[in-house]
Parts: structure tokens; C-alpha cells; sequence
């Protein structure tokens, strides 16, 4: 079975973990890169790095990062004077040297990703949805145009979002339509809607593939109508969507047959949708044996 699967950062690459030990799935999984940026020189693919760490077994306790890394250099950039508030790890400054010197040589995103994913093991294809520039801007309640690493990690994601914008004529990168054009089921991951799937879809062409594809499941990033961690739930609000699964329903909406929330949100009322069929499951899947749960409950639907 081919499945292809559009990821954010920390719940995507969860599920994504999940679906790899399913026997028999041929795995693509597309990420955003609408959140990468330049960090003291350094090419920074949060989301990407995410997938590829989660997927090798060397992400750190919180999902993201490195396990067991270490600071020294972020800290020493305190001492010259530098603002080191996006806190990069030894081991991760490494991904991200290889990283900003292959592009620099001419690599593509998309090739050097694949690269590192070979020589980590991971046994699925692991692509950026772009080798383009394509950057998430983020409007505040003040009227601010912020990148979206100064809202997300600068600012802790405190502001009020009010608007976005998905900046560059990005393409997709080779292997994207194809896998979503080929793929038995579509899944779009329990990531934040707006911050990291609707990147994804604001690549030429992509949107318009997802809507024609006769089989696509998302999974809601909400319990109980909040997110677990992070501004999904808030950030949705503030852009004009209802609040709980209906929002969702409405963030998603002419592009999913079927979405997954979890057993919490049963009881909202947007749980009976006329026109996308809802399934209760749970939806939490920090180890790794309840991601392959649901992934098996999504694939079997």
C-alpha cells in the first residue's frame, strides 16, 4: 500500500514513525519547510530535521532536537554577544553546517535530504515539498509582519495571528505530485493546520492534487478541543476558523474524505459532519506502538 503523508513537526513525524513499522507500506512523507530560516548562518529546516531525527531514533525527549546533545556553542555565541535565543545543538549545528554547504555547492533540499536519510537507515522517502525558497510570514494583532521562527521560538508564540503569508513561487520538489498522484491514501498529519500543513498546500500544484485524490484522511492536532502543546488551537481561532473539530473540518475543507479526532472531541457536535465522515480514535501517540495503532485503525477505514 503507498501512502504519503504531509507533516509539520513533532505530530507528523510521530505518526510517520507509526506508519513506517506497518508491514507492507510504501511511506512517503512531505514536509513543510515554510519554517526554515537562516540561524547564524546556518540553512535551519526545523520540520524537516524533525521527521528525520524522529524517523532515525535521535530525536530529543520533547520531540524535537537532538537526544542528549549538547550547548556548548550556542552558549559560547553568548559570550561574543550574539543572540542565541534559537538555541541550535552541537549535534544539530552539524546537519545544519552539511546542510548550508551542500546548498551553497548547488545540492538541492530535496537530494540532500535524501542523502542524510540514506546514511541514517530510514527506510522511507523523506521529501521537502519544495527545494524553493517558501517562507511562512506571520501577521500580529499589532500589525507586526514577523518570520516565523521570531513569532514561534523568539516570541514563544504569545502574539495574537491575525494573517499569513507563504512568501516565493515554490514548486514542488521532485517525487512530490507523483507520490501524492500515485498513493493509495493521502494523510495529513496531526500537525497545526495553518502553521504547518497550509505551507504545504501553497505550493504550485499541490492543493489541487490533495483535492482530486479520492482518498484523504487528516488527523486533528486537538484533544478536547485544545492543543497538547503549541498555538493550534488559538492561532486557528484567531484566524477566523470555529473553534474545536469544526474548525478543523473548515481548515481542510474541499481537500479530506475522512478526519480522525480523538475520543475527547466525540462529543462536539461537528462530530456528526454531513459531508467528510468523522471517526473517534485515540489520537495520542507520543510512543511509538500507538502511532502504528492508529495508523493501522486509519488504514483499515
Amino acid at each position: 500500500m503507498r501512502v504519503v503523508e504531509l507533516s509539520g513537526g513533532v505530530g507528523g513525524a510521530r505518526l510517520a514513525r507509526g506508519l513506517s513499522q506497518i508491514p507492507g507500506i510504501d511511506l512517503t512523507i512531505v514536509v513543510n519547510v515554510g519554517d526554515d530560516d537562516v540561524i547564524h548562518g546556518l540553512h535551519v529546516s526545523p520540520d524537516l530535521d524533525t521527521v528525520v531525527y524522529t524517523m532515525a531514533g535521535l530525536e530529543g525527549t520533547q520531540g524535537w532536537g537532538r537526544a542528549d546533545d549538547s550547548f556548548v556553542t550556542n552558549t559560547e555565541l553568548e559570550r561574543f554577544g550574539v543572540d542565541n535565543r534559537f538555541q541550535l545543538g552541537d549535534k544539530d549545528v552539524a546537519i545544519n553546517i552539511l546542510r548550508t554547504a551542500a546548498l551553497r555547492s548547488g545540492v538541492s533540499l530535496s537530494k540532500f535530504t535524501s542523502e542524510i536519510v540514506d546514511r541514517l537507515g530510514i527506510g522511507c522517502a523523506v521529501i521537502p515539498v519544495t527545494d524553493d525558497s517558501l517562507r511562512t510570514l506571520v501577521q500580529i494583532e499589532s500589525g507586526e509582519v514577523l518570520s516565523f521562527q521570531d513569532y514561534f521560538v523568539i516570541r514563544q508564540h504569545r502574539e495574537t495571528v491575525v494573517g499569513l503569508e507563504f512568501t516565493g513561487s515554490a514548486t514542488p520538489a521532485p517525487g512530490v505530485v507523483e507520490a501524492i498522484r500515485e498513493a493509495d491514501t493521502v494523510i495529513i498529519g496531526p500537525s497545526n493546520p495553518p502553521l504547518s500543513i497550509w505551507p504545504i498546500l501553497s505550493v504550485q500544484g499541490v492543493r489541487e492534487e490533495v483535492r482530486r485524490h479520492p482518498n484523504v484522511v487528516a488527523i486533528s492536532p486537538l484533544f478536547g478541543g485544545k492543543a497538547l502543546k503549541g498555538p493550534a488551537d488559538r492561532v486557528m481561532r484567531s484566524l477566523g476558523l470555529s473553534p474545536g473539530t469544526r474548525g478543523v473540518l473548515e481548515a481542510y475543507e474541499g481537500l479530506i474524505d475522512r478526519l480522525i479526532i480523538d475520543v475527547a472531541d466525540a462529543s462536539d457536535p461537528a462530530s456528526h459532519s454531513g459531508s467528510v465522515a468523522v471517526e473517534p480514535h485515540d489520537t495520542r501517540i507520543v510512543e511509538a506502538a500507538a502511532a502504528r495503532r492508529l495508523g493501522e485503525e486509519i488504514l483499515r477505514g
